[in-house]
């Protein structure tokens, strides 16, 4: 089915916008440690989206030595206890769940009769192999949302694969109007071995994202190359709620699990808020 005609106008510029200049140039305004530049974005920022600082580790605005230093903030310990350990993946990042269930025939569902390739999505069919016939669970960030991206469960992580692609808008609006939205935009994908099988943590960029960190990778290699690159990690293993990378704007994470995993949690519906460290099955 095609996207409504009032979506597809609606998203119409975005093809028209120069993406990545407009990401670089909010890159550097976001990394600006200037008090006339910094104060005033955080503050209208605040005032906007109702930022909940009393959750921070600092939860003092003005202590924050940049915009970006702000929104990548980190949590105060506690402020999200992790599911007990009888189920196995917990929610790696705050959000609001776009879509889940099972991957069908090699296909995402992305909105309502439209899908994506798990292969489109991870670069290949080979490394979609694994997920064939599994789940998959898609995670949209907001801008007010907490903005790094957690372990859903203990593991290794063993390949990187950083793919190069557009950076539309990743809004609810967007995914009805711009097929395969989420293997068309820039993205990180990392295979993470666990003891039972292979699970994948997808991060996709978005319009005005400035980058994806990862803890083993660093701040340095926030941006995809110009070509797609996978990389044999050697990183030490996670434990389940360990801090995997962030997100120097907001986007969107998709996490896809093999099919002997079980099944999400049954009250897991599309527009339901989650919190890291939820579970997200039994």
């Amino acid at each position: 089915m095609k996207p409504a005609w009032s979506d597809r106008v609606a998203v119409w510029p975005q093809h028209l916008l120069p993406q990545h200049l407009l990401t670089s140039l909010a890159w550097r305004l976001s990394t600006s440690r200037r008090a006339w530049v910094r104060k005033p974005l955080i503050a209208g920022f605040r005032r906007l989206f109702g930022v909940n600082l009393a959750e921070a580790a600092e939860p003092d605005p003005a202590r924050y030595a940049s915009f970006n230093a702000f929104f990548t903030r980190a949590l105060a310990p506690n402020a999200r206890p992790l599911a007990d350990a009888r189920h196995r993946l917990v929610s790696p990042c705050d959000g609001t769940v776009s879509q889940l269930g099972r991957i069908t025939h090699g296909q995402l569902i992305q909105a309502k009769d439209m899908c994506f390739g798990a292969d489109a999505l991870l670069g290949s069919a080979e490394r979609a192999r694994p997920f064939a016939d599994g789940r998959f669970i898609t995670i949209y960030l907001a801008p007010w949302d907490y903005h790094r991206v957690h372990a859903p469960m203990a593991g290794r992580p063993v390949e990187e694969w950083r793919i190069p692609g557009r950076l539309f808008s990743v809004s609810t609006r967007t995914s009805r109007a711009v097929p395969g939205l989420f293997a068309r935009n820039e993205r990180m994908a990392v295979i993470l071995e666990t003891e039972h099988g292979p699970v994948a943590v997808v991060m996709v960029a978005a319009l005005l994202v400035a980058g994806i960190e990862t803890v083993w990778g660093g701040p340095g290699e926030r941006r995809a190359p110009a070509e797609p690159r996978r990389r044999t990690l050697q990183a030490a293993p996670l434990e389940r709620g360990a801090e995997l990378g962030r997100f120097h704007w907001g986007s969107t994470v998709i996490v896809l699990t093999p099919a002997d995993f079980p099944d999400w949690e049954p009250d897991l519906q599309p527009g339901q808020r989650v919190c890291m460290g939820q579970s997200l099955s039994a």
